[in-house]
C-alpha cells in the first residue's frame, strides 16, 4: 500500500479516536457538534478554493504569484455591497455602472467571438447597457444580480491589471512582476481605503438562505445556515464550468498550450496575450464570487486594508498545498485547508483545563504549508505538465 494511503488512513483513524474521546470521555460535546463542524469546514474549504483557483490560473500560464489577488477578492466583494445595499441609483451612477458591466459582459462574449468588433460582442453590450441602465435606476438590485454584476466588473478589473501592470513586464526578470503584483496589491488596498471605506461593513442582503437550519443527527440537533448548501454548490457549480472551459474549448486548448509551452503555442498561431487576458478575467470572476459568498457567509467585511491579506495567502496556501498549476489541486488544497482550520479546532475545544485551539487556527495553514513544500513540493496532486490550467 502507498504511503500516502497509510498515512490518510492513521489520520482518519486519530480524528475517530479523538471525537469518541471528547464525545464519550470528555463529553464536552456531542456528535452532532462534530457534523456540523464538518459542514462549516466543506463550507469554509469551498471559499477558499474559490479564491485558490485564482492563483493556480495565473501561475499555470505566467509562473506570476499573483499577490494582488486577495484584494482583488476583497474589491469584488465591496462592489456587490455597494450594488445590493444603495440601488436604485440615481441615473448618472446608474449609467456608470452600466457601462463597467456591459464591458464585463463584452469581455465575456469575446472569449467566444474573439473579436470586440463582433456584432454580437457589440450588440451585446449595447443590449446590457440598456437594460442595467433601467434596472439599477429604477429597482434594487438583489444579492445574486450584485455577485454576477461583481463578477463581470472585477474581471475586467483583472484584465486591466495585467494590461498596465503585468503585459509591459512580460520579457522582464520574473522578480519584476512578483515586485509590481506587491505594489498593485498596496494599490488596492489604499484605493479601497479612499473609496469603499475605513470600517467594518455589515453584509446583509435579504436574502433566505442566511436563515438559520435545523435538523436532528444521532439524537441531537445541528445548528447551521442555509448557505451550508448555497455555498459548496455554487462553488462545484463554477469549478464545472471552469474545467468544461478549459478542457472543451478551443480557447481552453490555447490555454492549456500557452501553460505548457508559451513559445511554441505563439509559433503555432495562439495569441497568448489574449490567453493570459482571459486568465485574469476568469480568475478575478470567481475571485469576486468568493468575495459575495465570504460576505454572506460572515455576515461583514473587513474593511479594505486587510480584508484580502488572510484570505487571500491561506488560499496561495491552498493552491501550494494542493498542487499550484492544477485546477483539481486548487480546490483539494481549499477543501483541506477549511477542514484543517475549522474541524481542528472542532476536535479541541476548549474545556475547564484546556484553552482550545480557536487562537491558532490561523498558523495550521502555514504548518501543513511548510511540511509540504519539505515532504512533496509539487503538491498533494503535483504538477501535471499538460494540464497546468
Amino acid at each position: 500500500m502507498p504511503w500516502g494511503w497509510i498515512i490518510g488512513l492513521g489520520l482518519v483513524a486519530l480524528v475517530i479516536f479523538r471525537i469518541y474521546y471528547v464525545v464519550h470521555v470528555l463529553k464536552a460535546r456531542d456528535l452532532a457538534f462534530f457534523v456540523g463542524a464538518m459542514l462549516q469546514s466543506l463550507q469554509l474549504g469551498s471559499l477558499y478554493a474559490l479564491i485558490a483557483l485564482g492563483y493556480t490560473m495565473v501561475y499555470g500560464i505566467i509562473r506570476l504569484i499573483n499577490f494582488a489577488h486577495g484584494d482583488v477578492f476583497m474589491v469584488g466583494a465591496f462592489l456587490a455591497y455597494f450594488l445590493f445595499s444603495r440601488s436604485p441609483y440615481a441615473l448618472p451612477w446608474a449609467l456608470i455602472w452600466a457601462a463597467l458591466s456591459a464591458w464585463g459582459v463584452m469581455f465575456v462574449l469575446n472569449l467566444w467571438r474573439g473579436s470586440f468588433r463582433d456584432p454580437i460582442v457589440i450588440g451585446g453590450g449595447v443590449v446590457a447597457m440598456a437594460g442595467l441602465t433601467y434596472a439599477l435606476s429604477a429597482t434594487t438590485v438583489n444579492w445574486l444580480l450584485a455577485m454576477l454584476l461583481s463578477m463581470l466588473i472585477t474581471g475586467v478589473l483583472g484584465v486591466v491589471i495585467d494590461r498596465v501592470a503585468y503585459r509591459p513586464l512580460r520579457g522582464a526578470p520574473r522578480i519584476s512582476l512578483l515586485i509590481t503584483a506587491i505594489a498593485m496589491s498596496f494599490f488596492l488596498e489604499n484605493t479601497g481605503l479612499l473609496v469603499f471605506t475605513r470600517n467594518q461593513t455589515p453584509f446583509r442582503p435579504p436574502t433566505e438562505w442566511t436563515q438559520y437550519l435545523q435538523f436532528p443527527v444521532f439524537g441531537s440537533t445541528v445548528y447551521t445556515t442555509r448557505l451550508i448548501f448555497l455555498i459548496p454548490l455554487a462553488t462545484a457549480l463554477l469549478v464545472v464550468a471552469l474545467t468544461l472551459f478549459v478542457t472543451r474549448t478551443r480557447l481552453g486548448k490555447a490555454m492549456r498550450a500557452s501553460a505548457q509551452d508559451p513559445e511554441t503555442a505563439q509559433m503555432m498561431g495562439v495569441n497568448v496575450d489574449r490567453v493570459i487576458a482571459t486568465t485574469f478575467l476568469l480568475g478575478s470572476m470567481l475571485a469576486a464570487a468568493g468575495g459575495v459568498l465570504w460576505g454572506l457567509n460572515f455576515g461583514s467585511l473587513n474593511q479594505p486594508a486587510v480584508m484580502g491579506i488572510l484570505p487571500g495567502i491561506k488560499a496561495f496556501a491552498a493552491a501550494v498545498i494542493g498542487g499550484i498549476g492544477s485546477l483539481p489541486g486548487a480546490v483539494i488544497g481549499g477543501v483541506l485547508l477549511g477542514f484543517l482550520e475549522n474541524f481542528v479546532t472542532a476536535l479541541f475545544p476548549r474545556t475547564q483545563h484546556f484553552a482550545g485551539l480557536t487562537e491558532y487556527k490561523d498558523t495550521f495553514a502555514f504548518i501543513l504549508l511548510i511540511l509540504v513544500l519539505l515532504l512533496r513540493p509539487s503538491g498533494i496532486v503535483g504538477e501535471d505538465l499538460s494540464e497546468k490550467v
